[in-house]
């Protein structure tokens, strides 16, 4: 099945509250095979570590419902 030019355009999922957030959502899609792009926000990068920074995660469109999913699996896991 083709794709479109827009279905692998990177939208924004989600903002982790640091990078350790980050990590555990980024394993969790890559594992379920959805290519993720994680940017650290703001300017803790340039001051001192990235670690307590805010970091965006970005995935292709396509891939951004089952993305949302699997991210909301995790806030209703007790």
């Amino acid at each position: 099945m083709a794709t479109s030019r827009g279905d692998d355009e990177l939208v924004e999922l989600a903002v982790a509250p640091n990078e350790v957030v980050a990590a555990l959502w980024r394993g969790v899609l890559e594992e379920a095979g959805i290519p993720v792009l994680v940017k650290v926000l703001g300017l803790g990068h340039a001051y001192w570590s990235t670690f307590a920074a805010e970091h965006a995660l970005y995935v292709r469109r396509r891939d951004s419902a089952r993305a949302r999913e699997l991210l909301e699996a995790l806030e209703t896991e007790p």
